[in-house]
């Protein structure tokens, strides 16, 4: 091969992965075919379909390596040279594209499906379907022969299909009248009060929240906090004016700061604290046992609960990993392009509750 994309002549973990001459070749085949494929393709579904070329390589190596009986993220990242939340990305990617062929062989084919459940990793997909268990027996080898033959057709490849019995899962009882009403008064005062602010000029940070029920009936307003007090003061009269034929009520209006409030929106819009929260979770290589968050107040911080001690020695190295590559995902990725001079907090927790050091 004669091309500017080099893999090391002597890797182990590219040994265990079997990862031959032949396999380098796939992937830049791969490579050169994804980015095609892209470019026709103009309309994406999910968020996660735009990247530039560095993905598309992850996203090869992550097809070369997923059908692998050694396939795990962790193993993935090393052989790949990628940095991780492309390949888990990818990952989630490939899960959905996968989903998407199963749901179109269910739906072409009138199965009468009560759920699915697939793993990757073991290449196993589990079908619960609705019926007797001779009327399940029945079309249990076409169900199989038609979900595989797909997968084939999609270049996934067969998985291992089990087909069996399900049942229908209580689907939650109907509502009283009082209740029905309850909800009724609930969504009709909530365009009140949402028309009220329009006319009023007034822009709320979050959306607005109405309740009204057997407990209590409450208001919810965020307002920026650029807004005076006579302001707000004026809002809680109007607000006590337009709720009066409906009880009496408790109304929060509380004031958010936009500075926060508009980086919030800037992660929330490409779900970048979601990819974060779940990559870590999924590669039990980081240890991480939670994961939370907040923008408010300003900057984000993030917190990432470890399940080793703080003074263990693994501690710190396990945290600097975490953090760079927390790091390197919000500087590198397309999808965070537009939060790279955002300002932010990590801070990394041992399983005793400290906080770990990082360099």
């Amino acid at each position: 091969m004669n091309h500017k994309w080099k893999y090391p002549s002597k890797h182990s973990e590219l040994k265990q992965l079997r990862f031959e001459e032949k396999h380098m070749e796939y992937v830049l085949n791969s490579v050169t075919e994804i980015q095609s494929n892209n470019s026709a393709n103009v309309k994406n579904r999910t968020v996660f379909k735009r990247f530039g070329y560095s993905t598309i390589a992850a996203a090869a190596m992550f097809i070369l390596i997923v059908g692998s009986s050694y396939f795990s993220l962790d193993m993935a990242k090393v052989a790949a040279k990628i940095p991780y939340f492309s390949l888990f990305i990818k990952q989630e990617e490939y899960k959905y594209a996968l989903h998407e062929v199963i749901v179109d062989v269910i739906n072409r084919n009138h199965y009468k499906v009560v759920d699915v459940e697939v793993s990757i990793p073991k290449r196993k997909i589990t079908v619960s379907l609705l019926g007797s268990k001779k009327e399940v027996n029945s079309i249990k080898d076409e169900v199989i022969t038609k979900m595989n033959r797909e997968l084939v057709a999609k270049n996934f490849g067969k998985y291992m299909i089990d087909i069996i019995k399900g049942e229908l899962k209580d689907q939650g009882r109907e509502l009283t009248p009082e209740e029905q009403k309850y909800m009724n008064d609930s969504m009709e005062l909530e365009k009140k009060v949402t028309d009220l602010l329009n006319k009023n000029n007034y822009k709320p940070a979050f959306p607005i929240e109405v309740r009204i029920n057997s407990i209590e009936n409450f208001i919810y307003v965020a307002l920026p906090n650029t807004e005076s007090k006579q302001r707000v003061s004026e809002l809680k009269e109007m607000l006590k004016s337009v709720t009066k034929e409906y009880g009496e009520f408790r109304m929060r209006i509380t004031s958010i700061d936009m500075k926060a409030r508009e980086q919030e929106l800037r992660w929330g819009s490409s779900q970048i604290i979601g990819i974060i929260g779940s990559g870590l979770m999924s590669d039990k290589s980081f240890k991480v046992t939670g994961f939370s968050y907040s923008f408010h107040p300003y900057p984000l911080e993030m917190k990432i609960k470890t399940s080793v001690k703080s003074t263990d020695p693994e501690a710190k190295e396990l945290a600097n990993e975490i953090m760079n590559e927390i790091n390197e995902f919000i500087q590198t990725h397309e999808l965070t392009k537009d939060v790279r001079n955002d300002e932010y907090k990590v801070m990394i927790y041992g399983k005793d509750k400290k906080i770990v050091d990082i360099d």
